[in-house]
């Protein structure tokens, strides 16, 4: 899961990055789901991907990374994202 502070003028780019990473690991072995949530309260973009196990997600989020590689996220963003690796 990441929290990502987009700047008001740059959440369409954002968002759009975020569902391109997120379909590049759609078909992935191991893909369960993924979202991207806005906080309605303080505009903050939540993007969730679930695994079946941390080995699939180490194995396969590279492709993520390199479906966004070249968007600006610096540009789009009050500040870096925070990133978790959740359990349950």
């Amino acid at each position: 899961m990441s929290l990502h502070y987009p700047k008001e003028e740059y959440k369409t780019q954002l968002r759009d990055s975020m569902e391109r990473f997120k379909k590049s690991l759609e078909n992935c072995d191991g893909f369960i789901e993924g979202y991207t949530l806005v906080d309605e309260k303080t505009g903050l973009f939540v993007r969730m991907i679930k695994w079946k196990s941390k080995n699939h997600m180490k194995k396969n989020v590279h492709l993520g990374i390199e479906t966004i590689k070249n968007d600006n996220y610096e540009k789009w963003e009050l500040k870096p994202p925070h990133t978790f690796y959740l359990n349950d």
